[in-house]
């Protein structure tokens, strides 16, 4: 009787510890990687200044025309209308001189995507041509199928 007495009270040691160690765990996995999101999110909030290109939670792009930090406000300029947001409804932010350099970057790109595009039509003009055969020679055994029927029909 002693010896499952002691088994029992070692049993709940190990469970302890288990719970112990999952707490740990949820913490490194849940916690405290969203207090460095919330951290960064309010760094990204402070930096905000005049000028810098925003997108808001509910995907409007634009401009910040001024900003009221005391009132927690934000205009936005979405080419020539004002629209007033308050400061959480802020999604993301780029400054207005790496929105300049990114948008030079960008234009080069585009052309290399275009003439991808040309190459990618081309390519697929033989396979669009191919399956087309094949609906005709389809069409084709359908049809004689069909005139097989009206000989047998007609003798």
């Amino acid at each position: 009787m002693l010896t499952l007495g002691a088994a029992g009270a070692g049993g709940s040691m190990t469970l302890i510890i288990f719970v112990v160690i999952m707490f740990v765990g949820m913490y490194f996995l849940s916690i405290r990687p969203q207090k460095k999101q919330q951290q960064k999110r309010q760094e990204m909030l402070k930096e905000m200044s005049k000028g810098d290109k925003v997108v808001t939670l509910g995907g409007i792009k634009g401009k910040i025309a001024s900003i009221d930090r005391e009132n927690k406000e934000v205009v936005v300029d979405c080419d020539g209308i004002y629209l007033t947001f308050d400061l959480n409804f802020i999604r993301r932010t780029t400054p207005a001189d790496v929105a300049t350099t990114d948008a030079v970057k960008d234009a080069k790109p585009a052309k290399v995507e275009e003439a991808t595009e040309t190459k990618d039509d081309k390519e697929e003009a033989p396979v669009e041509d191919k399956a087309a055969d094949k609906e005709t020679d389809t069409a084709d055994k359908t049809d004689d199928a069909a005139k097989d029927d009206t000989k047998e029909e007609t003798k």
